[in-house]
């Protein structure tokens, strides 16, 4: 039974780093919208990560977070987000990009 909960724990730890900004993209709204690993309305989040690998687009990305954007994923424009401040906006787009 010890190595059951052992287990467990080493997989909540694993997991921890989707965990850990989930809930401002929860909190942010950015859920409504997109998913971590499904196209919803905009892309998901590991296709983000996934477009943007090895690239210096993080300063971009917090523009395009705050700002709204369009045409980069098609015709569907993302609403601009003001109310994040720029500390929250870097976390998740540092989030989305750690993502594989």
């Amino acid at each position: 039974m010890k190595s059951i909960y052992v287990a467990l724990l080493g997989f909540a730890a694993l997991q921890s780093p989707v965990l850990a900004d989930q809930a401002l993209a929860q909190k942010s709204n950015c859920l409504a919208c997109h998913q971590v690993a499904n196209k919803v309305v905009g892309p998901s989040f590991k296709d983000i990560a996934k477009k943007y690998a090895g690239k210096d687009v993080s300063a971009t990305l917090v523009g395009k977070v705050k700002g709204g954007g369009s045409g980069a994923w098609g015709a569907i424009p993302m609403p601009a987000n003001p109310q994040l401040s720029d500390d929250d906006a870097k976390k998740l787009v540092s989030w989305i990009l750690s993502l594989k």
